[in-house]
């Protein structure tokens, strides 16, 4: 028999695995709760903030911003954002590769859309706190 982890939420286009979340917060629903959407509501400016300093080529503001990313990511794991935030942190960190970024970004913001639905419908629709 399969070992189902009920902590990998999936859909047909994104896995989510927030077993470090519920570990971390002995299993509190009201914790759990407020992770997420704070993740919800703080992750887009993430990446807006991300964008902006590309556009601006201010490389360190990309760095830093891609670090509060990671962090964030270490514990909602949404696929490969980890691995491609990462990326973005380490090249812009070092100004090597930087015309990878953008596809990069790119890729975070597209896995961050399909993870927001995700997260809203199984955190959010039906578990606010009465």
């Amino acid at each position: 028999m399969a070992n189902i982890n009920p902590n990998i939420i999936k859909s047909e286009n994104i896995c989510i695995d927030v077993t470090m979340l519920y570990t971390i917060s002995a299993n509190d629903e009201d914790f759990i709760f407020k992770i997420v959407n704070t993740f919800l509501k703080t992750f887009p400016d993430t990446i807006k903030k991300i964008e902006e300093s590309l556009s601006e080529a201010n490389w360190e503001n990309v760095y830093l911003n891609a670090h509060h990313a990671k962090s964030s990511l270490s514990i909602i794991k949404i696929d490969e954002m980890f691995d491609w935030v990462m990326q973005v942190e380490a090249n812009s960190k070092n100004q090597t590769d930087l015309d990878t970024i953008p596809d990069l970004v790119k890729k975070i913001k597209g896995a961050y859309l399909l993870a927001e639905d995700l997260l809203r419908s199984k955190f959010i629709n039906h578990n606010s706190p009465k």
